[in-house]
């Protein structure tokens, strides 16, 4: 009966967490996003200023969620895939299974380049490529624990991978690609495993 109960919380929590960020993001594409409060959205969306921040420490921290989200499940995806398969293929595979709304993901990129400074921008970013680069190192050197220099293939191939996907959602952000954000993270993954030579 406690996982049952735990698991309705759960879920009335990440609706509450989704419904804030649906409208934050609507509420800042529509009227700027200096010009929203916390508060306003809160109110919208039936819950306190209070619950807001339990859910978001900042304003800007809403525009970020695409990548918080994923972190968790990456690492639940990677532990779930064969040893037999290399570090790309089971970084790729379990990033393009994740289950994403592409609108709302292109909706938080746009508005990031949009809304927030450059500076302000590399900061969040840099806290969230260290958090991917993290994930990933671990489950490298868990599959690989007996590599004598494991602790440095793992950090140098965690912070690349995870370097390599930032980088991948932000381009695809940015210049309202025709392609799916699924086909940049695959050609970004694939210029790491050429060598960074340029892809044809």
């Amino acid at each position: 009966m406690l996982t049952k109960t735990t698991n309705r919380t759960e879920l009335r929590r990440q609706a509450t967490r989704d419904a804030l960020r649906k409208v934050a993001l609507a509420s800042f594409a529509e009227r700027g996003f200096e010009n929203v409060t916390a508060a306003e959205v809160a109110e919208e969306v039936g819950v306190t200023e209070r619950t807001f921040y339990r859910h978001f420490p900042t304003k800007e921290s809403v525009l970020f969620q695409d990548y918080e989200t994923r972190l968790d499940w990456l690492a639940d995806a990677l532990a779930r895939r064969p040893s037999t398969e290399s570090i790309f293929d089971s970084v790729l595979a379990a990033v393009s299974n994740f289950p994403h709304d592409v609108e709302i993901v292109n909706q938080a990129a746009l508005l990031r380049s949009s809304v927030i400074s450059g500076d302000r921008i590399a900061v969040h970013l840099r806290v969230v490529q260290s958090s991917f680069a993290a994930v990933i190192s671990e489950f490298i050197r868990a599959r690989h624990s007996e590599y004598a220099d494991i602790d440095l293939l793992s950090a140098v191939a965690g912070n690349a991978l995870g370097g390599a996907l930032v980088a991948a959602v932000e381009e695809w952000g940015k210049g309202g690609r025709v392609e799916d954000v699924d086909a940049m993270v695959k050609r970004s993954i694939e210029i790491l495993r050429s060598g960074l030579e340029p892809l044809a």
